[in-house]
């Protein structure tokens, strides 16, 4: 009896759970400017989470998190003879430019329903990031552990053969793909070329992912359309893209081959042009203009008289206005 009510006592006493938490910085030995970066943090305790962990705010020198969605990990480990069960959370970070990518020491004070508040201290973070020699354009440095790029030339012609002609559509559709960046990284690859018109579509983008949807990377595919005018020979010039390789520390030049293609002169106006003149648009103008006639007739012979007398009213002010009755001379005469 007494057993039973001891583990009844236990039952209802109010559980105390352990909490800690850890910080890390996930990154290779080599670090360059705008290479993504992975901040972890796990929440641990030994017994439940009461309310379920949220990312924590803390201080980033010489870099900023990205919102690139992560998911989260379930872990477990064993300290002082005690099992602790941890859920993951992750960032990406990134630095825009060399320096010290630095997370500042900290303090996070961890709350549950029903507990004293726990305090942990963070060590600071460091990592130094360098831009790699030969860096030429800041701005369109692309760091990669992985890049291909790929290419579709697509021809619309006016009418139903092979031949193109000026007013036909050259599209060029190039897609370049990355493993350990992000979509906006990626620069622009195509441009106009002299002498011909040209039209941008908008770019697609979207997150390449592995696993359980882990985000590696992106893809990004730009689109620009040739408008030629006149017959000629129109060359689309060779794609060339300079990134650098942060798996084997070395750059790389990924390149497309250019493409000519020889355009005859206009079509000559066709049955379409025929068509447009009988489409009966005409037609149906000049006999709305004819009914209108008509009325306006019928309704000037129904008014006739109404409009001779409003003639002669207007006839009469008219004279009355220009030809003023002169009045007699009422003053007295002389004498």
């Amino acid at each position: 009896m007494k057993g039973l009510l001891l583990i009844l006592l236990l039952i209802v006493l109010p559980a105390r759970a352990a909490m800690d938490i850890t910080r890390e910085l996930v990154a290779p030995d080599n670090v360059v400017p705008g290479q993504p970066l992975r901040v972890a943090v796990t929440f641990w305790t030994d017994t439940w989470f009461n309310p379920p962990p949220q990312w924590p705010d803390f201080i980033i020198e010489n870099g900023s998190l990205l919102t690139t969605p992560l998911p989260s990990q379930l872990l477990t480990r064993r300290k002082d003879g005690t099992s602790w069960s941890g859920i993951r959370l992750e960032r990406q970070v990134m630095a825009w430019d060399q320096g010290t990518l630095r997370f500042p020491a900290t303090e996070i004070t961890l709350t549950s329903p029903g507990q004293p508040p726990v305090t942990v201290s963070l060590p600071a973070l460091e990592k130094p990031v360098n831009w790699p020699k030969g860096t030429r354009q800041p701005d369109r440095f692309l760091p990669a552990s992985n890049l291909t790029l790929s290419q579709k030339i697509t021809q619309y012609h006016a009418a139903d053969d092979k031949e193109l002609h000026a007013g036909d559509v050259i599209e060029r559709a190039v897609t370049v793909k990355a493993r350990g960046i992000v979509a906006n990284q990626i620069p622009h690859v195509l441009y106009a070329i002299p002498g011909t018109e040209t039209q941008s579509l908008p770019a697609q983008s979207q997150l390449l992912t592995e696993g359980r949807g882990d985000v590696d990377g992106a893809e990004r595919t730009e689109r620009l359309r040739y408008l030629p005018s006149q017959a000629g020979t129109v060359t689309l010039p060779p794609v060339q893209l300079r990134w650098w390789d942060t798996d084997h520390q070395q750059w790389q030049l990924a390149k497309l081959p250019g493409a000519s293609f020889t355009l005859a002169a206009a079509r000559g106006a066709g049955n379409e042009a025929v068509l447009r003149g009988t489409s009966g648009d005409e037609k149906w103008q000049i006999a709305m203009l004819i009914a209108a006639f008509v009325i306006f007739a019928t309704l000037l012979w129904l008014c006739r008289r109404m409009i001779a007398r409003g003639l002669r009213y207007g006839r009469h002010r008219w004279h009355g206005f220009w030809h003023p009755v002169p009045l007699s001379n009422l003053l007295p005469g002389e004498k």
